[in-house]
């Protein structure tokens, strides 16, 4: 009960102190703050100070530095960068004057709350009584074996082939005319990449026509059967596609290679868990089921 009441409690406060730093601390106020000195440089330590120390007093209360670190030490990292500490501090401040309020009226005896109190109990206890149950017969016990990755990798090598690959420089001409002109030049020496720069109306102009890597089947099929041919830093000639002449060469060319199964056991795993696991749930239920009698209101359903 105390952990699931802790995880709702949790919740409720980051929620609040985020609402509170969205509404009042525009977006560009994180972007200029920066990390403080403590967070970069590891030069700078803190001084210790014991867990009973006291942070915040108030009408015969306190709130521990112990208290606070255990909260505080739930809040994901990501949220830790967008909230200040003194707001966690003033939530749970605001927590515990909420629940004095609600003592002193005298709500811990109305029969309603008492009636949600043991209904929330419930609801929780069986939460965790089932949660607890799949864990141990389910989560700890299913794992995947060495012959199931390997079962699985033999049949999905397609899924780990990483397929052949060239560095492509590309010249985009819109005239065949244009594009044998700048060929004859290309052969006569002059620079690939300045010539991109200067004449070719591709996307990849600006980049002297580089392209990147370019993985086969993957690119329109009258330049990939041209560039998959070609040898190294040799010209093709002038090829026609829908966008209009190209001049083509490529720089580098990487082999088809299949990923190692050491390399990718461990995402096998991944994906064969879940398969399992739920399985093996689907088998407890049925075996549950089995040994009783379930009698269902057909009518009633309706």
């Amino acid at each position: 009960m105390n952990r699931s009441t802790n995880i709702f409690r949790t919740a409720a406060i980051l929620t609040l102190c985020l609402l509170v730093f969205l509404i009042f601390n525009p977006i560009s106020v994180l972007a200029d703050e920066g990390t403080s000195t403590t967070e970069t440089d590891p030069e700078v330590t803190e001084t210790a100070l014991p867990p009973e120390t006291i942070l915040a007093s108030f009408d015969g209360q306190t709130i521990t530095l112990g208290e606070f670190n255990q909260l505080w030490e739930q809040v994901p990292e990501d949220y830790k960068l967008q909230l200040d500490k003194s707001m966690v501090l003033d939530q749970m401040i605001s927590e515990k004057l909420l629940i004095q309020e609600a003592k002193n009226m005298g709500l811990e005896e109305d029969e309603k709350v008492i009636e949600q109190i043991i209904e929330q109990i419930r609801k929780i206890t069986e939460q965790i009584l089932v949660q607890t149950l799949i864990e141990r017969e389910i989560l700890d016990k299913v794992k995947v074996n060495d012959e199931e990755v390997l079962e699985y990798y033999e049949q999905n090598k397609d899924s780990f082939t990483e397929k052949e690959q060239v560095h492509l420089y590309n010249i985009l001409l819109e005239t065949e005319e244009e594009a044998q002109d700048i060929l004859e030049q290309l052969k006569a020496g002059e620079d690939f990449s300045e010539i991109a720069i200067e004449k070719s109306t591709g996307p990849s102009a600006a980049q002297g026509g580089d392209l990147g890597y370019l993985i086969k089947g993957t690119i329109v099929p009258e330049i990939e059967d041209v560039v998959f041919a070609l040898e190294l830093e040799v010209l093709s000639e002038v090829v026609k596609t829908d966008f209009g002449f190209h001049i083509l060469k490529i720089t580098e060319k990487k082999p088809e290679t299949v990923k190692a199964l050491e390399e990718v056991k461990e995402d096998i795993v991944q994906t064969l868990l879940p398969t399992k696991q739920k399985e093996a749930f689907d088998n407890l239920l049925e075996e549950l089921k089995s040994k009783v009698e379930i009698q269902i209101n057909e009518e009633a359903l309706q």
